[in-house]
Formats: C-alpha cells, structure tokens, sequence
C-alpha cells in the first residue's frame, strides 16, 4: 500500500514538473533576444529591447541600452540624436556600445 502511494506521488510530481518545465520554455522562448537587433544595458549583460524584423521606421531609442547586436537580418542601426529620426544620422553598424541615454531614436534596416 505505502509503495503504490509513493507511486502515485511520484507520478504526480513527474507530470507536475514536465508542465512547469513547458511553461517555463515557453516563456523564455516569447522573446528570442539572440534574433533579430536586441538593445542591451551594461555590456551586453541585460536585454532591454528586441526587435525581431528590421522594418525602417522610426523608434524611440532605449533609454538604458548602452549595447546593441543585430544577431540576424540587420545590416545597420542608423541613430539620431532627436526624437522624430531627423538631423545627424549617426551609423552604428550590428556591433556597438554607447553611452546610455546618447541617442532619442533610430531606425534600422
């Protein structure tokens, strides 16, 4: 009696862990930040932003990235010191730190 109740807990606890371990790829699986062009905080330590397709339009800049990777389908991060992408078009390439708050948006293809 007492092995067919640890049986039954044990199977219990299998079938509990393999659905917590489903959710939890799930969830980190949301936001793939190796793809696409992923902003980073401190020196590529913490994602901050992932956008996943380069689309060309104007974005705001996040305000505490001081890294960014463009890990696939980017070619350039062109930012700008103003908050509608006009003026000086800095290029920063798929590779880069900066100063955190150094730019207001950018847009990137």
């Amino acid at each position: 009696m007492r092995r067919t109740a640890l049986r039954a807990a044990l199977a219990v606890a299998t079938v509990a862990g393999i659905a917590i371990s489903s959710s939890a790829a799930f969830a980190e699986s949301a936001t793939d930040w190796e793809s696409g062009l992923t902003f980073y905080s401190g020196n590529f330590v913490t994602p901050v932003a992932n956008f996943p397709v380069p689309d060309g339009q104007c974005h705001a800049f996040p305000a505490t990235a001081g890294t960014l990777v463009g890990w696939s389908n980017f070619e350039n991060v062109i930012a700008y010191k103003t908050a509608d992408c006009t003026g000086q078009q800095i290029w920063l390439g798929t590779l880069r730190s900066f100063r955190p708050g150094e730019f207001a948006s950018f847009s990137a293809y």
